[in-house]
């Protein structure tokens, strides 16, 4: 993000051009990689709000931290498996299944609440005829400890990453409980399989720019260290933000909420009486 005379005017891409905003720059990344846009020293305000919200006190939920009062918790990654499988004999299953192994152990356990979801099943044409694609996933309950030894410094994929037989193997084993609830409803889910993908936390912070993959930040309402979600607007004038990582939190009702507060925060009074004006309803 350029800053200049204490302003966000611009980004400069990765070939080194430059883009200059007309109103403002708006960052969707999730908070750490937001931070990351604005070099330390750029803007003091922005600086101390770095300070407060990120840094070492960034961590994913059940990582070991120090008891600093205001560590900032994150949602853990998911595991995700895409298919694309043969059709014959499922026209009695469901579009969407979900299974709980153990009651008992709470949805953020690893691996024990996986979602299973075949929307083929609504809309065929989402697969070749004669086929189905299926994308399950686990809930949010992928811890990153198991897949830090794969990541760069910076919580991202590393250069070799896809490439380590290591971690290849990891995905299978960590994927396991997904293939196991797909089985329950189709056994002979191996065989019938035609396309077969495996994506993990990496796979989260190499193609959404997610840091260590998180889901977005956890933050209780009326929690007792009464940390709140970022806002859209930032110390920084001219720069704004949207997402999970910002009010009103993580998922895709809460997401699409904050891009229309980012939009309100960006309009003047008089902007959005005249967008409303645009507004017919049936």
């Amino acid at each position: 993000v350029l800053v200049e005379r204490g302003r966000a005017v611009g980004v400069v891409l990765r070939g080194g051009k430059q883009v200059r905003a007309r109103r403002a720059v708006v960052s969707n990344a999730d908070l750490f990689n937001t931070y990351s846009l604005i070099p330390r020293g750029a803007h003091a305000a922005l600086d101390q709000e770095r300070d407060q919200l990120a840094g070492s006190r960034l961590r994913m939920l059940g990582e070991v931290s120090s008891p600093l009062d205001g560590a900032v918790p994150l949602c853990r990654s998911f595991m995700h498996v895409h298919l694309g499988i043969s059709a014959d004999g499922l026209e009695h299953l469901p579009p969407q299944w979900t299974v709980v192994n153990d009651w008992g152990r709470g949805i953020d356990a690893p691996g024990n609440v996986i979602v299973v979801s075949m929307p083929s099943k609504l809309d065929p044409g989402l697969a070749p005829p004669g086929h189905h694609v299926i994308h399950a996933y686990t809930a949010g309950n992928e811890p990153w400890e198991p897949w830090a030894r794969f990541a760069g410094a910076d919580g991202m994929e590393g250069d070799d990453t896809r490439a380590n037989a290591d971690y290849q193997a990891l995905k299978e084993e960590r994927a396991a409980p997904i293939f196991e609830a797909i089985r329950r409803r189709i056994p002979d889910i191996d065989a019938r399989t035609v396309v077969r993908q495996i994506a993990s936390p990496l796979t989260h912070a190499r193609y959404l720019r997610r840091h260590k993959g998180n889901y977005g930040l956890a933050i209780a309402a009326g929690n007792a260290d009464a940390l709140a979600f970022p806002s859209v607007t930032t110390p920084l004038p001219g720069f704004f933000r949207c997402g999970d990582s910002t009010t009103a939190g993580i998922g895709v009702p809460a997401v699409a909420a904050s891009g229309a507060q980012c939009a309100n925060a960006l309009l003047s009074v008089w902007e959005q009486l005249a967008m409303n004006e645009k507004i017919r309803m049936p």
